[in-house]
């Protein structure tokens, strides 16, 4: 906590430093010229909206594009500050403000390079291929925080500083924050049940010249907190007591698998850079390097003194518990009168824990060019790996085999700003088992592509040490095919219209089953997604809204609900020429009924389960956002239903209560100087 509150002073110390600098540099000269040699309002204040910087993400400059973006300012879902609700609700999750997401449908990874596959955070952090790197014209601070229902709580923000004409360099910080483990009801107002932190620094660079450019950024985040294991159902539901009246029960009548004494830790650092340099012209012909240092370290423990109380859920998922039900004579579970038998002796140790250290190093070359809309490149990218698990004294080497690439990528801008065709393509040599071909177009009227793709199964799946559970076991690479398309009816400032259908195929797909193991399934998966978004403004009257069907063919081994949908309906309006703006209206979202997944803490793993469905209920809000210049606010009113009738609810995932009736309030405030 000590560390939270240095890290918010000097944020605010630099943005108070900064606000002073600059007064003393307007004293001096009102204007400063940036390196064209145009001159720029120093004071924006006069702009109904605060649009006044730019950036770019790396892709830009590796592309050799010539135009950068404007800083995104609306406030449109200023209201949605959870990670699942700033994601359309796409997530099922624990309940809480920093817990770990599932998404609601498996999708390609398009990401070649061997993970441990701990990924139920990474919506928390912050996607290094689209950082903003902010031009050297103006300094921007973009403070949030919010207060949400029953102290859960989101701080944040960035800041933008022009070093010289040629140099600017940004800060960023996010932290979310949960002070519950019990279902929705509080251990106490200073416990943090749940925290998610993150901080990062970037900085770009470009000679005088235009030739020699450079990005280059540090990242970390961590995340920790105690471990509930879910509510203990099996001793809170009975038949008096069913599933949906649990909404309505109070502190104390709830109860954890874990009471007290389980913790799990995650801490995620990357260090990047990327240069380029022109030999020709400055976009004909090119050549750039991009490094990459990631490290990875995952920690779960059980204190000694709460394994003999904590054993209730252990025992569900250890070695001789799941051996006992192999050994079971086949179709035993499709007996009526079946209970899987539970190993209660096994012993935990004295080490009850698990620790995973996980190292890459990317180094990547290449050359690329551009010819007015035509762009191209080709490149070698090496992976190095260090993968060490420890469950007793001393760390224990995983041997994974390092990886060569080799690839390429193209794209077609298309006249009249219309869109752009890409392609991409990536192959391993040392192995050949891995390999990445996409290929899209992104018009006005029309989005679709193809992706093939062959992945390597994450090491968690492969080789998991510890005396909770264990397995090793080599798995295939996993195939993905998916053909997509998406014909777009532009409105212009009225909105836009989109109509999308999906076609994926999965081979050897690599699940966690009802004992939390991973398996591979080794026949064809099928399934296809159909749906529509769009966004309609008519007069002061906006409507946003996305519904998604899918066909499965195996929900057995991999379920997905057969019908999403969010809707919202606002009121806009704007007074004193734009200068103040009101948006206000109702958000709400359903996801039918399905067997979603149940969450294992020691592996941090969702798995497959099949004791009661989840969800099936409408989450309906209330919100008020609202825009003075540059300062932005909202108040909402989350889940009215469950308000309405406390016997009502739903649940983020099986055991996780979702957070229920309450209220949250929050700002965002950029700052221009």
């Amino acid at each position: 906590m000590k560390k939270v509150i240095y890290i918010l002073f000097s944020l605010l110390f630099i943005s108070n430093y900064s606000f002073a600098q600059d007064d003393d540099e307007k004293k001096k000269e009102k204007q400063e010229p940036n390196k064209e040699g145009v001159t720029l309002e120093q004071d924006s204040s006069w702009l109904k909206g605060p649009q006044t910087t730019w950036y770019i993400n790396q892709d830009d400059w590796y592309k050799i594009h010539f135009e950068e973006h404007v800083m995104d300012s609306s406030y449109t879902h200023l209201h949605r500050y959870e990670v699942y609700g700033q994601n359309g609700f796409r997530y099922q999750t624990l309940g809480n403000n920093a817990s770990a997401l599932h998404s609601y449908w498996e999708q390609p990874t398009g990401n070649l390079g061997q993970d441990v596959g701990i990924t139920a955070f990474d919506p928390y952090a912050q996607d290094l291929d689209t950082w903003e790197y902010y031009s050297a014209y103006i300094p921007v601070t973009d403070f949030n925080g919010v207060v949400g229902q029953d102290n859960r709580g989101k701080i944040g923000g960035k800041i933008g500083r022009n070093i010289n004409p040629y140099w600017a360099a940004g800060l960023l910080f996010q932290r979310y924050s949960e002070p519950y483990v019990v279902g929705r009801d509080k251990i106490s107002n200073s416990y943090n049940g749940q925290v998610h932190t993150s901080l990062g620094f970037n900085t770009r660079y470009e000679s005088k010249n235009n030739r020699y450019k450079l990005l280059a950024s540090f990242y970390q985040y961590f995340h920790e907190g105690p471990e509930s294991g879910g509510l203990a159902m099996p001793s809170l539901v009975t038949d008096e007591t069913p599933i949906e009246d649990l909404f309505k029960l109070g502190r104390g009548q709830l109860t954890n698998y874990f009471q007290d004494g389980v913790s799990s830790f995650k801490w995620n650092y990357n260090y990047h850079l990327y240069h380029q340099y022109a030999l020709v012209d400055t976009a004909k012909l090119q050549v750039f390097h991009e490094f990459t240092r990631n490290s990875y370290r995952y920690q779960y423990a059980n204190s000694v003194g709460t394994i003999s109380t904590n054993k209730l859920y252990y025992d569900q998922y250890n070695d001789y518990t799941v051996e006992a039900i192999n050994n079971l004579p086949p179709g035993a579970e499709n007996d009526p009168n079946y209970v899987p038998p539970l190993v209660t002796d096994y012993s935990y140790g004295e080490l009850p824990y698990t620790s995973i250290k996980e190292q890459y190093i990317d180094n990547k070359i290449g050359v690329k060019s551009r010819l007015g809309p035509t762009f191209w490149s080709g490149f070698m990218r090496y992976r190095y790996y260090k993968y060490q698990q420890q469950n007793s004294n001393d760390f224990v080497p995983v041997k994974i085999d390092n990886q060569l690439f080799v690839g390429g990528d193209v794209e077609l801008l298309l006249p009249k700003k219309l869109g752009a065709l890409t392609g991409h393509g990536e192959f391993e040599l040392l192995n050949q088992n891995a390999y990445n071909l996409t290929a899209d177009v992104t018009g006005k009227y029309l989005k679709g592509g193809f992706i093939v793709e062959q992945t390597l199964a994450p090491m968690m799946t492969q080789y998991f040490s510890t005396v909770f559970m264990s397995w090793n076991d080599k798995k295939d690479p996993v195939k993905k095919q998916q053909i997509h398309i998406a014909p777009q009816l532009p409105l212009g400032e009225k909105g836009n219209i989109e109509i999308f259908g999906e076609v994926n195929n999965i081979i050897d797909y690599i699940y966690y089953d009802k004992y939390a193991r991973p398996q591979q399934y080794d026949q064809s998966i099928a399934y296809n997604r159909f749906g529509t978004k769009f966004k309609v403004r008519t007069g002061n009257i906006q409507q946003i809204a996305e519904v998604v069907y899918t066909q499965n063919s195996h929900q057995d081994v991999m379920p997905t609900p057969d019908v999403f949908g969010s809707y919202e309906v606002s009121y806009v309006r704007e007074f004193r020429d734009g200068m103040i703006s009101i948006y206000a209206g109702i958000d709400t979202h359903y996801t039918s009924a399905f067997y979603g997944y149940a969450f294992n803490p020691v592996s941090q793993q969702f798995h497959l389960q099949d004791d009661y469905k989840t969800e099936g209920y409408f989450n309906f809000d209330v919100f008020i956002d609202f825009k003075m210049r540059r300062c932005m606010a909202f108040v909402r009113i989350s889940d009215i239903l469950n308000a309405v009738d406390p016997t009502t609810g739903y649940w983020a995932s099986p055991g996780y209560m979702g957070p229920g009736f309450g209220i949250s309030y929050g700002v965002r405030w950029l700052m221009f100087e």
